[in-house]
């Protein structure tokens, strides 16, 4: 895998990228000639179950072609480069945001998009390392795993 570096501004988040409780923590960030790559990366926690490994094969799970049309490649791209973009923009109560901070991605794909979106023509996704403290606070976003809940349903109302 190839590594890129950076240092700007990085915005992390938890995604629920399967349901009913499949989480990871990715980073989104930007590099390249006035931030017009995307860059995402799982941010990796030991012992969770669920981080999805690739980015791309996530947006695939979510039907991105039927939004965005054109290419299979630009159509994960596009989704991914929304999902970073929308974190930043509408962030969730935990979204942490740190405005200038070094990060290094491990590489596993990077796609050019069919046309600029979300003010980005490329999509580079991978695996995200952060420095201390930021890396443990990011790990900590992680929610506990819900346990399972069988059994008889409680009705309501008799």
């Amino acid at each position: 895998m190839e590594k890129i570096k950076g240092t700007g501004r990085v915005t992390v988040f938890q995604l629920l990228h399967d349901w009913p409780d499949s989480y990871c923590i990715l980073g989104y960030t930007t590099t390249g000639h006035f931030g017009d790559t995307a860059v995402l990366g799982i941010i990796p926690v030991e012992g969770n179950p669920f981080e999805p490994g690739d980015l791309y094969g996530v947006a695939g799970r979510h039907d991105a072609g039927r939004l965005y049309g054109g290419s299979h490649d630009h159509a994960r791209a596009a989704w991914l480069a929304c999902l970073g973009f929308s974190a930043r923009l509408t962030p969730k109560p935990e979204t942490i945001d740190a405005p200038e901070v070094e990060w290094e991605l491990d590489m596993a794909r990077r796609v050019q998009l069919d046309k600029g979106l979300y003010g980005n023509r490329g999509v580079i996704a991978g695996r995200l390392s952060l420095p201390e403290p930021l890396m443990g606070q990011a790990r900590a976003l992680l929610p506990e795993p819900a346990p399972a809940r069988y059994g008889p349903v409680a009705r309501v109302g008799g």
